[in-house]
């Protein structure tokens, strides 16, 4: 053996006591698989929207872009990524996953930049990236820039360009590429494989003039999906799903143009080989669904939405068992380390929930103030009724109304609600108080055969 060729096996060795050099990426250098019978931690991230700071100058129209939102810390794009690499250097998992709505409205120069974060944290961490386009990253006709007053169209990328940009995060190195979509098969370890699919429609979007919203799997893909169970099962791997659009109903409000068109084809074929868990984005909040003991969709609440969190899921193979539990962004341990002075970042937790909530609770408040049903009613009802909307929201996208609803529902502001005239915004609030009470931030898999 050369001298070269055994240096090379010494540093495999010495890199991870778990791992070996089982394969190569494209660029010749050599990807760490972990070997067979050995554990396996996943982090699953979603919606991280990055906006590189390069394409807003944080003027009037970028604050009307954010006032107008659903709770985005665009401004704060850089720094949440930078917290996110902190936390996988402490989390140490085998893998990242991200699925989907890569960049805020899938601008070239976003992606760019988004990926040479990607790149920072996996020479920082050691930690492979895997990452696969969601309904805002490709061809996105509202890629735009903003600058003073205006708001300005900038480039988007396409599917090659897409591939491109991203081929050290799974494109690169996959086992299996679907020629019908960027869906790809990737192998972080022996035991256990990546279905990455690729469920956005982006064909369309320049002559809708708005990126698609909602997504399916071609028959293509699907016969695809038996290629990749059949070669996982002969070399006797698992496989986890991911996708951007939800396999299961997470909602009774969102539903049409988030849920898979053909849901119930794609549920089949994933069932049928041996895919128990998967994991899906797009809605922003989080929730787990399940259809019986088949198969469970645990959809992701935002990276880049308040609460701010990830998932862990811990693969056992001795047991046959994927633990899953999530996990708050670590901002303020990040932003302490790198010096930051700016107190949003220093109280990260607590400013963005009251960013979350007040947008919420403002816009009620504009909505009642306006409508004469609610004329009788004094300011303070009003903004008391506003909170609860707030805070009912806040619940929903951190699926936690196992441990937080009841305390919604017994303040004076809900009851207002409950006495108050029929509208739209009772409706909703009273459905919202209606939430299934059931953990959405858990949850333990026993695979088939176990």
């Amino acid at each position: 053996m050369s001298v070269r060729r055994l240096n090379i096996s010494l540093l495999c060795s010495l890199l991870l006591l778990l791992t070996s050099c089982s394969r190569q990426d494209t660029s010749g250098q050599q990807a760490i698989r972990i070997q067979s019978g050995q554990n396996i931690k996943l982090l699953t991230t979603t919606d991280t929207h990055y906006l590189s700071p390069r394409l807003t100058d944080n003027g009037p129209a970028f604050s009307r872009f954010l006032a107008a939102g659903d709770g985005k810390q665009l401004a704060y794009s850089s720094e949440i990524l930078d917290a996110l690499g902190n936390d996988i250097g402490i989390e140490r998992p085998g893998a990242v996953i991200i699925s989907g709505d890569l960049t805020n409205n899938g601008e070239k120069a976003s992606h760019q930049d988004l990926a040479e974060h990607l790149r920072a944290i996996e020479q920082q961490t050691g930690t492979q990236i895997y990452v696969i386009p969601g309904n805002h990253d490709v061809q996105n006709p509202w890629a735009r820039r903003f600058e003073g007053e205006k708001q300005i169209p900038v480039s988007s990328v396409t599917p090659k360009q897409f591939r491109s940009i991203y081929s050290e995060f799974g494109y690169g190195e996959a086992l299996l590429k679907d020629n019908d979509s960027m869906s790809y098969l990737a192998a972080p370890s022996d035991d256990l494989w990546l279905l990455m699919l690729d469920t956005s429609q982006y064909s369309s979007n320049k002559k809708l003039g708005h990126p698609q919203l909602d997504g399916r799997l071609t028959d293509a893909t699907l016969r695809w999906i038996d290629r990749c169970g059949k070669l996982a099962a002969e070399q006797g791997a698992q496989l986890v799903a991911v996708m951007h659009h939800s396999l299961l109903d997470h909602s009774e409000f969102v539903q049409e143009g988030f849920t898979l068109n053909n849901n119930g084809q794609a549920a089949a074929a994933l069932i049928r080989n041996g895919i128990s868990t998967v994991f899906s984005g797009h809605v922003h909040f989080q929730d787990i669904r399940s259809s019986g003991e088949d198969i469970y969709d645990i959809a992701n609440s935002a990276l880049s939405v308040y609460p701010h969190q990830y998932g862990i899921l811990d693969y056992t193979p001795a047991a046959g068992t994927y633990e899953y539990h999530t996990s708050g962004l670590n901002m303020e341990l990040w932003a302490k380390a790198a010096g930051s002075t700016d107190p949003n970042l220093l109280h990260f937790n607590s400013y963005s929930e009251a960013a979350f909530r007040r947008l919420s609770a403002d816009r009620t408040y504009s909505r009642l103030a306006e409508e004469s049903s609610y004329t009788a009613y004094t300011q303070k009802q009003l903004a008391a009724m506003a909170d609860v909307v707030g805070r009912l929201n806040a619940v929903y996208f951190a699926g936690t109304a196992d441990t937080e609803l009841t305390a919604i529902t017994d303040t004076e502001g809900y009851r207002l609600w409950q006495a108050a005239p029929y509208s739209g915004l009772k409706n909703y609030v009273l459905r919202m108080a209606e939430l299934e009470q059931k953990d959405n931030n858990h949850l333990l898999v026993k695979l088939p055969g176990w």
